[in-house]
Parts: structure tokens; sequence; C-alpha cells
């Protein structure tokens, strides 16, 4: 069997301006200033590098953990609230389950913050959703895509991983699979296992049976 794996924050869910109003709001109470720089330089997590940057940049202002615990209220309201989807990506999952290709959803994001963005797909979306709680080592470590494949039941080898960030780039290559770039911010390094395009928009399922053989090869096997 075969499935795609997808990262959450900028790949299915269009969180990182959230992200970027969440760190703004959460410096400015502590009277520091945080800008566009910043948020790149944190793409992609995991909270402990922010939470370290933070501490950086504020001076030490705040006992560590402070500034993870602000984030993790701020966006939870955010994403409950005012989240919205990446363009095609309802679709795009659609696609897949109408072909009976399993998906599974793989972000270094708490559960908590997951939860709360899950509300925006329908039931039974993924076979399979993997938090930064539910592995010992997050992105860009393999153990988040390798679980994934786990729990549904695929060889790692046989999956696409979808990713925005360098750090979820190389945890999908890391594990062995084909990954697709969608680089947000950042320019994707070069890899033979990595494609890069510019939106998910371009995406469709005939395209990436075209892409990967094996995937379309599933489908027909089923």
């Amino acid at each position: 069997m075969s499935a795609i794996l997808f990262d959450m924050d900028g790949t299915l869910i269009d969180s990182e301006p959230l992200w970027l109003q969440a760190e703004i709001e959460v410096m400015a109470a502590v009277g520091c200033k945080w800008d566009a720089q910043d948020q790149i330089n944190c793409l992609g997590g995991p909270l402990e590098r922010t939470e370290k940057y933070m501490q950086e940049r504020s001076n030490h202002i705040k006992p560590y953990g402070y500034f993870g615990e602000q984030l993790f209220a701020v966006m939870e309201e955010k994403l409950s609230n005012h989240l919205e989807l990446i363009p095609n990506a309802l679709e795009l999952l659609a696609q897949c389950k109408n072909a009976n290709i399993k998906v599974a959803l793989v972000t270094a994001s708490s559960r908590r913050l997951m939860q709360a963005a899950l509300t925006c797909f329908p039931d039974e979306t993924f076979a399979a959703v993997v938090s930064r709680d539910d592995v010992e080592i997050t992105k860009p470590d393999p153990s988040p895509y390798l679980l994934a494949a786990k729990l549904i039941g695929v060889d790692i080898r046989s999956c696409l991983v979808f990713e925005d960030s360098i750090t979820g780039a190389q945890s999908g290559l890391r594990s062995g699979a084909q990954v697709i770039g969608i680089p947000h911010l950042i320019e994707m390094p070069d890899d033979p296992n990595l494609r890069v395009v510019k939106s998910l928009s371009d995406i469709d399922l005939p395209k990436l049976f075209d892409w990967y053989p094996f995937l379309d090869a599933e489908v027909g096997a089923k």
C-alpha cells in the first residue's frame, strides 16, 4: 500500500499569518518587537526552538516555558475562530478519499493545537494523525513520518510527503519518503527525492499519478 502524508501548518492550513500575529502579540506583552524575519527564523518549529529564540530576543525577561504557554493560548483561540485552509486542500483530500488513498496528518505542533485545527476538516479525513506530543523527537527527525506510516500500515518508501518548511522536508526525506515541497518564505534545498512546486493549487491527483507511478499502481490494484 501507499499513502500521502501531509504537514499541517502552512501546507493544509493557512496558519502562518496567525502564528505571526500571535508571536507579535506575545512579544509585545513583554515590551519586545517581533517581525516577519523573526518568524522566518522560527519557521517549521518545533516550539522548543521558538521558545529559545523568544527567550534570547527578550533577554530572558520571563522563565523558560512562558512564551510557549502564551503562544499555545493565543493560537488555540485563533485556530478555533479565524483559521482558513490553504486553497485546494479540501479538494485534494477529497480526491485522495475517492481514490482510496490513505492520508495522514503529521505536524510539529502540539496535540492541543492540532485538535483545534482538525475541526476544519471533515470527519475521518485522516487515517492517522501525528503531533509533536506523539514522538520523542520531532521534525527534522524522521520519527513523525515513520510513526505515521506505521500507524497506517504502509512502507514509508511508498509514501509521498507534502511540506512547506526546510525542517519538515528534511524530516520527510530522512524517513525515506518522496517529498513535495511548497516553500513558504524560504527556498528548498536540492534533493533528488524532493520536488518543489509553487502552490498546492498546482496539484491534483492525476498529476501526482504521473509524477509518482507507485500511487497510481496501488489504486489500480484495489
